[in-house]
């Protein structure tokens, strides 16, 4: 089910509808409301702070347990990426406050305001935990980025999440063994199993957007963030290639065996002749 709300497409997937009319049916229609305002909240948040950034938001897709917003994140800061992951959670865990405030200055019935609260609470702790799709995987992956390749850490965190996928769904086994039935772990698992693998299946293609937008953001901004990576001419393309980070632009400097200079190379030309030949030659086919 798409939608259109204020210029932005808003996709509600169909599991989440069948989940939200299950509850209803059940007669739960205080926590649908309150789940529902809750990842309002959160998403409106991620929204909100990306706009504020200069982050184009194209999608947002509601799904059970989340959501999932398409934007030019990959273009940003890691500062910039960092402030728009946190608003989520951050956002959720400041309407507790004020629940709270409006349930202590008897506004609020305490009633209405332990079940807003513990929707609140729940979503905003459960997005920051450290694994992919979650807000707290991608502040996973962000920090490993510092230090590792692009696909590497997508690959890291989108293993945690597999991890916590695979945990919710034994707890929901277990539950099974004592007659108790589970089923938001169930339905949280499989989410998280789907999603995770579709991160770590995903990021080869979007890691490869990332290097290809690098040229057209160096012509519109007229500079860009750079390092200088040093390599012997037996250097295979692919090994170097997943070295590259999306947000520095790199010059690459080729020795010879006799750690003589021979070549200069910036990063489009490699990533040209990748492209046009693939992964399987070496750094001195270039020279």
């Amino acid at each position: 089910m798409i939608l259109k709300a204020a210029n932005y497409k808003i996709n509600i997937s169909f599991v989440f509808a069948i989940v939200v009319a299950l509850a209803f049916a059940a007669g739960m229609h205080v926590e649908v409301i309150a789940a529902i305002f809750a990842l309002g909240i959160h998403e409106f948040a991620h929204v909100f702070v990306g706009n504020k950034l200069g982050i184009a938001i194209y999608e947002i897709e509601i799904l059970p347990f989340g959501g999932r917003i398409k934007s030019s994140l990959g273009d940003a800061s890691d500062e910039s990426e960092m402030l728009m992951v946190l608003a989520g959670p951050l956002a959720n865990f400041a309407v507790v406050g004020l629940i709270l405030f409006l349930s202590a200055i008897k506004v609020l019935p305490s009633n209405i305001a332990s079940k807003y609260t513990h929707y609140q609470l729940m979503l905003g702790i459960f997005n920051m935990l450290p694994a992919l799709p979650l807000d707290g995987g991608r502040l996973f992956a962000l920090w490993l980025r510092q230090r590792m390749s692009y696909t590497s850490s997508v690959r890291i965190a989108s293993y945690t999440g597999k991890i916590l996928a695979y945990f919710m769904l034994c707890a929901a086994l277990l539950g099974l063994a004592f007659k108790k039935v589970y089923i938001s772990l169930v339905v949280a698992g499989f989410f998280l199993l789907h999603q995770a693998s579709k991160e770590e299946k995903d990021a080869h293609l979007v890691f490869m957007n990332y290097l290809a937008k690098k040229k057209e953001k160096l012509l519109k901004n007229q500079y860009f963030p750079g390092e200088i990576l040093v390599v012997n001419q037996e250097t295979a393309a692919k090994k170097l290639l997943y070295s590259f980070l999306p947000q520095k632009y790199f010059i690459v400097c080729v020795l010879n065996e006799n750690m003589k200079l021979k070549k200069v190379l910036t990063e489009t030309e490699i990533f040209d002749k990748i492209i046009e030949k693939g992964l399987d030659f070496k750094i001195k086919d270039l020279i």
